[in-house]
């Protein structure tokens, strides 16, 4: 019996594991498997252990477990599957299917400019576009974030630069910081899905940039559970089943 098991992160934000959930519940509505269980990396339970258990005592022989991720880096290329590895040993029987994360997709470059859209303010010669991603040492990630702000550039026809939390430069905060009195209003894009400690970082971080700025500092939404991004994991889904099956 197919399951599909969804491995999202995990925080130690109620709100933001809430959020995966709530997220998960949407994606499951356009499955037909007979086993859907959702599951988090790390910080929240149940953990992946604990949902492959639950696939198993369900019924399933064939688990498809797709990472509810933004980007591919570290969690998705070696964490993730190190703890499937781990928690199957016991389920020599079961057939293991792991997916891809849900990259770069144009659909997700058509709702960053919603997001712009969303706060009722026009991008202008004196304004400064901002993707914030995650960060990671893996550099797939800065090439990826890179194409996804080269793609949005041609879309809302004004140059849009990306910069980062952790992980590698450029480092978000020194990008805001370096602002200089050309610039009118700074239009930031969170490039996550979910809200969490993360998000939280950009909004203090803003809030002091405030105080001594007189520059209009405008954070646009997250992805969030957005029919967009779950189409794009189905999307995700759908390959994972049909290399399944060849």
């Amino acid at each position: 019996m197919d399951a599909v098991l969804y491995i999202c992160h995990g925080s130690r934000l109620k709100e933001a594991c809430d959020e995966a959930i709530s997220f998960v519940e949407k994606c499951k509505k356009l499955r037909t498997e007979p086993i859907q269980v959702h599951c988090f990396l790390e910080l929240a339970e149940p953990t992946i252990t604990q949902a492959i258990k639950m696939c198993v005592e369900r019924g399933a022989t064939k688990i498809h477990a797709i990472p509810v991720l933004l980007l591919s880096a570290a969690h998705a290329k070696h964490d993730i599957p190190i703890e499937l590895e781990e928690a199957l040993k016991e389920y020599a029987f079961v057939e293991l299917k792991f997916g891809n994360p849900i990259g770069v997709q144009t659909s997700l470059v058509d709702l960053l400019a919603v997001r712009i859209k969303e706060t009722g303010k026009q991008v202008t010669a004196r304004s400064k576009v901002l993707i914030v991603g995650r960060g990671s040492t893996d550099v797939d990630v800065k090439r990826d974030l890179g194409t996804i702000a080269v793609a949005l550039e041609s879309k809302i026809h004004h140059s849009v630069e990306t910069c980062f939390l952790t992980g590698c430069e450029p480092y978000f905060t020194e990008v805001v910081n370096k602002i200089d009195e050309e610039v009118d209003q700074v239009f930031i894009l969170p490039y996550f899905l979910f809200t969490g400690l993360l998000m939280k970082g950009i909004q203090k971080n803003i809030e002091k940039s405030r105080e001594k700025s007189t520059c209009e500092y405008i954070i646009c939404d997250y992805f969030g559970s957005s029919d967009v991004i779950v189409s794009a994991l189905n999307e995700r889904i759908n390959e994972m089943m049909l290399s399944s099956v060849s």
